[in-house]
């Protein structure tokens, strides 16, 4: 396919995907290239964040160990430490605003893949197919893949829109003197606001709207209603940072987040399956089984309570803020 149909249906979604569906493989390679400039811009931005932290805090001094061992008999021989260190030392700023703003980073590498998760999964519940067979699913979420990844390029608006907004607020930042404040200093200053950044994720965000729209609009599987409600969600979780103080940083385990999205997409297109699965289980021990299929309710259930895990990992990686 050529790049032209890929530019049209970043400005003309409507009529582009209409019997088109973007490679897979494209899809993948494009959502790389976003998480690699995604944390480029963070990582820029940190380190004029970090460039701007200076100075010492007095902190207690760990080489010496505490005064009621020092005052033990065995002290002398130096058994529990070197008592003769002073009490306190001096540590510098600059390496906690390094380490912070390297946290954010790190989530900031995931954030796009994360977005594009969420909108496959989506596209999957918001669908006639979210009662039906894992491979009805399956299909269904590379369709919603392959879109979002599409989707997503508008994003890139707010990548590089950061490190200029951040370094133009950094004129009249300050930073407290210790340790935590200043690691949390900085990864609220990683946040821009105003008027300008407010108008660069609300376009970008409208604009990967549209897009999901689009690609939503053309499956066969999906009434105009739940391509509506898919490009509402996908807005949402882009525009997120834009209501929300600060970005909406939770400072959550990033680990932690991933483990639900990736749980959540399992279950997304494997509810049928799992069913099954633990259908045969509980029936352990028992004679004259039944074939017995679950119900189209009871297995979208399952995939709306998957999709809501991934919800739930992007929130926790902190997507709606970085993405």
């Amino acid at each position: 396919m050529s790049p032209k149909q890929y530019f049209s249906a970043l400005l003309r979604p409507h009529e582009a995907f209409d019997g088109w569906t973007p490679s897979v493989a494209v899809a993948v390679a494009v959502v790389a290239l976003l998480c690699v400039l995604n944390a480029a811009s963070v990582a820029y931005a940190g380190d004029a964040v970090a460039g701007e932290v200076s100075g010492t805090v007095t902190v207690d001094n760990p080489e010496r160990p505490p005064d009621w061992m020092c005052e033990s008999p065995d002290a002398n021989a130096g058994a529990f430490g070197d008592c003769d260190a002073p009490e306190t030392t001096q540590k510098p700023l600059r390496p906690a605003a390094i380490d912070a703003v390297d946290a954010v980073t790190l989530k900031a590498a995931f954030s796009p893949f994360a977005w594009v998760l969420l909108v496959a999964s989506l596209f999957v519940v918001v669908s006639r197919r979210a009662g039906g067979s894992d491979g009805d699913a399956l299909g269904g979420f590379r369709t919603g893949l392959a879109g979002g990844a599409l989707a997503a390029v508008p994003g890139g608006l707010r990548a590089l829109a950061r490190p200029v907004l951040v370094e133009r607020a950094l004129v009249d930042w300050s930073h407290p003197g210790t340790l935590d404040g200043v690691g949390t200093a900085a990864v609220r200053a990683l946040f821009p606001d105003g008027p300008l950044w407010l108008a660069v994720v609300l376009v970008s965000g409208a604009w990967s709207a549209a897009v999901v729209y689009g690609g939503a609009l053309d499956d066969d599987d999906r009434a105009g209603s739940g391509a509506a409600v898919v490009a509402v969600l996908a807005f949402v979780a882009a525009s997120g940072s834009a209501v929300l103080g600060n970005g909406g940083w939770t400072a959550a385990p990033g680990g932690f987040g991933l483990l639900l999205i990736a749980a959540g997409v399992v279950g997304v297109v494997g509810s049928y399956t799992f069913i099954e699965l633990s259908k045969n289980h509980e029936l352990i021990g028992f004679r004259g089984k039944r074939h017995v299929e679950p119900r189209g309710w009871y297995v979208a259930l399952h995939r709306i309570g998957a999709a809501v895990a991934v919800a739930a990992g992007f929130v926790l990686l902190d997507g709606h803020a970085l993405v």
